[in-house]
């Protein structure tokens, strides 16, 4: 059976969708994250000047969710709730029962597009995010005119294991392919296996988004495949497509 290494946390969707394709899937988080900030976050949760909020990963949703009563932040339910990708979305109405848009815009850039469309340019959002935070969406945006007031709520670490759990990698699990899903998990990963000799940066790199794969690529490394959308489904077709080409890993 083929195995693919997948720098995540555990994910019951990635697991189903390429097990059901005969993958052994190896889960290694390469982060570990620390919230800060969360008083402020809740006493700006509770101001009515935001036309909205914009929550780009799974941890600042979190970040929210620990500050989170809805009776206290009822003046949510009426305001536009912006996230990237499906599995964010999902994240929003389980933690804070909120429905939200841009599920389908899978990245930054579009999302910022979204927002720009939909809302006039002197709208103002809150926008809590990671100190890793791409300045893609808050760049767009003020450039239109729009206000975003951007609040650090948790910090991007490496995990204290990662060293030992490639080590395992490359000496015990034989992989066929590894994919990223983020790009400050590629840069902790990169600097791990340059401490030891390994057989794992030769082997194909997959990444779940532009901003990945360009961090893959500044590293020296060549992108074997790209999913379209942040999705597992999409992900597993990129790694199927680039061994339909190649004769299959063992």
């Amino acid at each position: 059976m083929k195995k693919v290494v997948l720098f995540k946390s555990v994910s019951e969707d990635y697991e189903k969708v390429f097990s059901d394709q005969k993958y052994e899937v190896i889960f290694v988080e390469p982060l570990q994250f620390e919230f800060i900030n969360l008083q402020e976050l809740g006493e700006k949760l509770q101001r009515d000047d935001y036309e909205g909020l914009i929550l780009t990963s799974p941890r600042a949703i979190e970040a929210v969710a620990k500050c989170w009563s809805p009776s206290k932040f009822v003046i949510w339910n009426t305001k536009r709730i912006y996230t990237v990708g499906e599995a964010s979305s999902h994240k929003t109405k389980l933690l804070l029962g909120l429905e939200a848009l841009g599920a389908t815009t899978g990245n930054a850039a579009n999302l910022a597009t979204l927002i720009a469309k939909e809302n006039v340019d002197t709208s103002k959002f809150l926008f809590p995010c990671g100190n890793l935070r791409s300045e893609t969406l808050p760049d767009m945006l003020s450039d239109k005119g729009m206000t975003i007031d951007a609040i650090t709520v948790y910090e991007t670490k490496e995990n204290e294991n990662l060293r030992k759990n490639l080590m395992e990698l490359n000496d015990l699990m034989n992989p066929c392919c590894m994919v990223f899903f983020s790009p400050s998990g590629c840069e902790y990963i990169y600097r791990q296996l340059q401490t030891f000799n390994n057989k794992l940066s030769t082997l194909p790199h997959f990444a779940i988004g532009n901003s990945t794969a360009h961090k893959i690529e500044n590293l020296g490394v060549e992108i074997a495949g790209i999913a379209t959308k942040p999705k597992a489904e999409n992900m597993l077709e990129s790694v199927e497509q680039y061994f339909r080409t190649l004769k299959p890993c063992s």
